[in-house]
């Protein structure tokens, strides 16, 4: 989700650009895995490979299908055409033909689609019991951006959805959310920042607390200072020795 409150007429323009970004980055992903499948030798090894491929590109079909459908609820929902029927003589709505589309619907196959995706993705990853070392990511930041772009577009449907017809989706589709989460944290863990120089403050605070800490600044410092006053006192020896010999 964003930091800041996404407006309702735009939760799911939203949703479905997070849903672009993350089959936009789950190529890479897969690319990489078709290439190491290819190149493996063994017959069970490659087969467990071949099945994460299947896997991850069941997941991007089935990424391409959720934004069609959700690109067609949102045509809908903008051209104000929802499940109007057809009238009789009288005006009143005709039953025996069809009525228009329905967007909650729409919305509702797509989010249940989106939960197939997070369970493709989970299965893709799923540890074996003799090559648990494959279950990796090959491309973490790419795989990255696709389980987090699938959490929030994920999240910003589920408030369309309990806003339209369903009001427990939150909590219905709450463990997907988690499972999302918990994938991206095994498979594209955040690698710590490397830590930064301590700033004069920092040097200052850490000698006036440690009385060792303040001994080895200071013995550091005269280091600093012999050379200095060795080449002082040479410039003035040679400045004097300069002056002796001037004549008058």
């Amino acid at each position: 989700m964003t930091g800041h409150p996404i407006p309702d007429n735009m939760r799911l323009p939203y949703a479905v650009a997070q849903l672009v970004t993350a089959f936009e980055h789950l190529g890479p992903e897969h690319q990489a895995l078709t290439e190491e499948a290819e190149e493996i030798t063994g017959r069970e090894r490659r087969g467990t490979a071949n099945r994460m491929v299947e896997g991850v590109a069941q997941a991007g079909y089935t990424l391409s299908r959720i934004v069609s459908t959700l690109a067609t609820a949102h045509g809908l929902k903008a051209l104000g055409i929802d499940q109007q029927h057809s009238k009789d003589a009288d005006g009143h709505n005709y039953t025996p033909l069809t009525c228009l589309g329905d967007p909650a619907e729409l919305l509702c196959d797509a989010v249940g689609h989106l939960q197939v995706v997070a369970n493709l993705l989970s299965k893709a990853y799923e540890p074996s019991r003799r090559n648990s070392d494959l279950a990796r990511a090959r491309c973490p930041e790419h795989l990255r951006t696709v389980l987090s772009s699938l959490r929030s577009a994920l999240e910003l449907l589920c408030v369309d959805l309990a806003a339209a017809q369903d009001v427990e989706a939150v909590t219905e589709y709450a463990p997907t959310v988690e499972l999302l989460g918990a994938l991206e944290k095994r498979l594209c863990p955040t690698v710590p920042a490397p830590r930064s120089s301590p700033t004069a403050d920092d040097v200052a605070a850490a000698i006036r607390a440690d009385p060792d800490v303040a001994r080895v600044a200071a013995e550091a410092l005269a280091a600093i200072a012999r050379p200095e006053s060795a080449g002082r006192s040479a410039l003035a020896g040679h400045d004097g020795a300069s002056l002796a010999t001037s004549p008058t």
